[in-house]
């Protein structure tokens, strides 16, 4: 029996998370896959009601560094996939990347594959830590067979910093279910719910409220371009910043312009009816969030980082702005907001420049043909 194991760190709503429950819900048959992670995350019903793949929760793994708890991690996935002796290991996440790919050498499991949907060393980390994290990366490298990026930028970022080899990498797009954006739902849920009419202008962001979002800088954006229109905006999502984040809508004097619904279960119930993405996030890996506004055909303006100029070409299908240059995002939104012709041409060019390597079936193709190419079948 084939076994594909897949190990990440917690379930929270995000699209390393959704991606990873899709693909291991449209495994090939005869392939029984099994998920571990630690407990405590929004998805975990979801994953727990499957009938397609088994969830394992490891009580030890935790997204905190806790070297007591990660060596317990550690030990506790060493003994499971002892136990089972899977075909092929798959992580995602940095902590579950990297404890998952360490106790499955020391499991002697054959195939090891790690992707990337972002980098565990980041710009807000002090230069000790980030250091620490980029030679922990370079060493579990060296154990992994398979490195997977969802964008070429993560690629180029990875070898610059000597972490694996370029035979080692693979870029599969962290997709999208397309067909849920290429119209609008006809009813104006977001817009009704909230009293927005139809005639104003709306500009949104989903995310979690974590600091690499940058949705502070988000919030200001919006306070500065109500100053200059009659917009409305839309933040949906949530996490541990939600307090501070509710906080600042309320001091910027926002209230009844800027409205937080919390996470929407269905992103396309929201984004067809944005006429602006902004997205402000210090560092990503491809952010899906940007895919389903161009499969959705809404102007994005964006912070450039990492993966997000593999999708969005300044000045074609929206602008890009250097990471908390908030300045540039205002001009760029306003001038967007208050031009339909260049709205409507840039929403032509975002639907013109989805490709089909951005939908999560076309993912989910190549992961499979990847775990027969790597068992050698």
């Amino acid at each position: 029996m084939r076994r594909v194991v897949h190990i990440i760190t917690k379930l929270e709503l995000g699209g390393a998370q959704k991606n990873t429950l899709y693909t291991l819900e449209h495994l090939e048959p005869g392939v029984t896959g099994i998920l571990i992670c630690g407990p405590g995350g929004i998805l975990d019903k979801e994953a727990l009601g499957s009938g397609r793949y088994i969830t394992r929760f490891c009580p030890f793994l935790v997204r905190e560094v806790n070297p007591l708890l990660d060596a317990a991690a550690l030990l506790w996935i060493f003994f499971y996939l002892a136990g089972i002796k899977p075909g092929v290991i798959h992580t995602h996440s940095s902590k579950a990347g990297i404890l998952g790919r360490w106790a499955a050498y020391f499991a002697g499991v054959k195939s090891v594959l790690h992707t990337f949907h972002g980098f565990g060393f980041t710009p807000l980390q002090s230069p000790p830590v980030r250091k620490a994290f980029i030679l922990l990366e370079k060493l579990t490298a060296g154990i992994t067979d398979i490195l997977i990026a969802v964008a070429e930028a993560n690629v180029d970022k990875a070898l610059s910093l000597g972490i694996g080899s370029p035979a080692k990498y693979r870029v599969i797009r962290s997709g999208i279910e397309s067909g849920k954006f290429e119209k609008k739902l006809g009813n104006d849920t977001i817009r009704k719910r909230f009293g927005i009419s139809p005639r104003v202008l709306l500009v949104g962001n989903i995310s979690c409220f974590k600091p690499q979002k940058g949705l502070e800088d988000f919030i200001e954006a919006c306070r500065r371009l109500s100053l200059l229109g009659d917009y409305s905006f839309i933040l949906a999502g949530d996490g541990r910043l939600g307090n501070r984040l509710r906080k600042q809508v309320y001091d910027s004097g926002l209230e009844g312009r800027l409205f937080m619904p919390g996470w929407v279960g269905n992103p396309g119930e929201l984004i067809p009816e944005l006429d602006l993405m902004l997205h402000t996030a210090y560092f990503e890996g491809l952010p899906r969030v940007l895919l389903e506004a161009m499969a959705s055909g809404v102007p994005v303006v964006s912070s450039n980082v990492d993966g997000v100029a593999d999708v969005i070409r300044h000045g074609v299908n929206g602008f890009l702005a250097s990471p908390g240059d908030i300045d540039s995002m205002v001009k760029y939104s306003h001038n967007l907001l208050k031009n339909p012709e260049l709205r409507a041409r840039m929403s032509r060019q975002q639907r013109k420049s989805f490709r089909p390597e951005f939908d999560i079936k076309t993912m989910s193709g190549r992961l499979n043909a990847l775990y027969r190419e790597i068992e050698g079948l």
